[in-house]
């Protein structure tokens, strides 16, 4: 079994950033994730990012993880499958390997939120579809709908308008909460009809989805669904942990990024810092502060 002094569980931007400042400090840490970048993978673009615009999130994803080769930060691509106490450290149990680690940053992001609707689970990878970037070659000259009003969803509108014959962007409020970049560009695009105040309470097809039912009585021909609808925290591996959450089940952390568990230490959209405003740039900041602390933590063990 191979010792680390930190395992930091999450190759997005929170983990990647722990990565390189783990390198700085000297610190023997090992990255874990599935996939480098982690969610910012499905934005469409990203121009919010000091110093970088103009570029989609996988290709930011790409950069992120060449920094960490560069930097010769080994990254483990597995799926953590439980983080378990050893004495005074851990042991980090993933589908191919058992590590032990004096310490640990949970950078473990979100996933898409779920909603209710009828039938929803029946047209799953059948027209239903939880994220717009995988769907652009499904719906060519076609009609789609899109819950959600944040960036996800607008950015997603924006981006299939582009080969979609039309886009219906259902939203259950009555202004979307989308950076005002995005909701310009969605109010100039002719072939975006944005409905408020309303929700998709069905779905009915065949073979493939065909019409989508919304609470206002509104039925509308499309081939796809994409639910834009929010995030939850990927809690999962902290069942045997009892590290503290929110009534969300976002980790609580003090401003050091330390859980209520001595050498646990958590950053980026899985926290319930920075204000809640969960963006590449805070949670690069968090994953630099953890590793900060973590060097703290490592040396007055010694």
């Amino acid at each position: 079994m191979k010792n680390y002094d930190l395992i930091i569980i999450g190759a997005g931007p929170a983990g990647v950033s722990a990565g390189v400042y783990a390198k700085n400090f000297g610190i023997n840490c090992l990255v874990i994730g599935e996939t480098s970048g982690g969610t910012i993978n499905t934005a469409y673009k990203v121009e919010n990012y000091p110093g970088i615009f103009n570029i989609t999130g996988k290709e930011l994803g790409e950069k992120m993880e060449q920094h960490l080769n560069h930097l010769e930060v080994p990254i483990a691509k597995e799926r953590v499958n439980k983080i378990l106490p050893d004495g005074d450290q851990f042991k980090v149990v993933s589908e191919q390997n058992e590590y032990q680690t004096k310490t640990i940053i949970l950078a473990l992001g979100t996933e898409a939120k779920k909603i209710e609707v009828k039938n929803n689970d029946k047209f799953e990878q059948k027209g239903v579809s939880y994220c717009s970037k995988n769907c652009v070659s499904l719906f060519k000259q076609k009609n789609i709908v899109i819950v959600g009003g944040a960036n996800a969803a607008v950015m997603g509108a924006v981006m299939l308008a582009e080969e979609a014959e039309k886009i219906y962007l259902v939203y259950r409020k009555d202004k979307l909460r989308a950076d005002d970049l995005w909701v310009k560009r969605v109010e100039e695009l002719k072939n975006i009809e944005t409905i408020y105040n309303a929700n998709v309470t069905e779905v009915n097809g065949k073979d493939w989805l065909e019409e989508v039912i919304l609470d206002n009585g509104k039925k509308i021909e499309a081939s796809g669904l994409i639910i834009e609808a929010g995030s939850v925290p990927n809690t999962v591996l902290l069942q045997d942990l009892g590290i503290v959450t929110n009534e969300f089940g976002f980790i609580k952390v003090d401003e050091a990024q330390k859980t209520n568990v001595a050498g646990i230490f958590a950053a980026g959209d899985i926290t319930t810092n920075s204000n809640n405003f969960r963006q590449v740039v805070t949670a690069v900041s968090e994953g630099a502060i953890a590793t900060l602390e973590v060097f703290k933590f490592l040396n007055n063990k010694k």
